[in-house]
């Protein structure tokens, strides 16, 4: 039996998250975590949920290691390329996805050109 959990659903349900495709940066403040204590969207704040090294002493060792990695490498690409889309991807809508043990975007063919 495989069980997972996967968040991506939750994290764009309009009923847990209002407007849930528009960049809202303030939806993760300390004001707006206390706002959804005791409704449905309390998930959102769930250490478990936010993140994937689970938390305490069983916390992997490891974690921020990783975390700064893929911050590095994200920072790098952004820096050294210009990355294109397809024209047919115009938002996260278009991307499929499919159900695996995780939910996996069919990712589309992008388009690197060095800056």
């Amino acid at each position: 039996t495989v069980f997972s959990f996967e968040t991506y659903s939750l994290g764009v349900n309009p009923e847990i998250v209002e407007n849930p495709e528009e960049f809202r940066p303030e939806r993760w403040t300390p004001e707006a975590e206390q706002a959804r204590k005791g409704t449905r969207a309390e998930v959102l704040d769930h250490q478990f949920y936010k993140d994937p090294f689970s938390q305490g002493a069983r916390r992997c060792p490891g974690s921020r290691i990783a975390v700064n990695e893929t911050l590095v490498l994200l920072s790098q690409l952004v820096l050294d390329w210009k990355i294109e889309a397809p024209s047919n991807v115009t938002s996260l809508k278009d991307i499929e996805y499919e159900q695996q043990t995780l939910l996996v975007p069919k990712l589309p063919k992008m388009k690197f050109t060095p800056r």
